[in-house]
């Protein structure tokens, strides 16, 4: 998975897992073919259209903030073991670093809009692929090889 030190890699995708829950989990699964790929896939899939309406609560609330800190750990650990790392303080560094993303990401995304003007829609998308690029590369996927997991989940 990738071309960072372990510790590195585990914490980039327990950041990206701050952003989206679904991405860290669905990112290991696929790097490292496991039988549940297809349905983080869907997961990941799906809250990135869900996380675009209107009616959801920040995920800087407790109750989405608990899922994000939950895969965060859960991320940096299976990251670390298929690396070869038993850390057990690791994996709790990675719930850290989720919940800190999920906290500091909607102060941020509040920010751009204010100051730059930037519509929340064209932020939400921004933040997406910057999820997908920095995990990607995390786990060692290529772009390509995202878009075909997307297009494979639904076939």
């Amino acid at each position: 998975m990738g071309q960072n030190s372990p510790m590195e890699r585990a914490m980039r995708l327990a950041a990206i897992t701050g952003l989206k829950a679904t991405f860290g989990p669905a990112l290991i699964a696929a790097a490292q073919n496991r039988p549940e790929r297809k349905a983080l896939a869907m997961a990941a899939i799906g809250e990135m259209c869900i996380d675009k309406l209107p009616f959801v609560p920040s995920r800087s609330r407790l109750p989405l903030l608990l899922p994000r800190a939950f895969a965060g750990y859960w991320t940096a650990k299976q990251s670390l073991e298929h690396d070869g790392v038993d850390d057990p303080t690791a994996a709790a560094m990675g719930a850290a670093v989720a919940a800190g993303v999920a906290i500091a990401a909607p102060l941020v995304r509040r920010t751009l809009r204010t100051v730059l003007g930037v519509p929340d829609a064209v932020l939400g998308v921004a933040e997406d692929y910057l999820a997908l690029k920095i995990g990607g590369e995390a786990a060692g996927l290529s772009m390509d090889e995202l878009k075909q997991i997307g297009t494979e989940t639904f076939h």
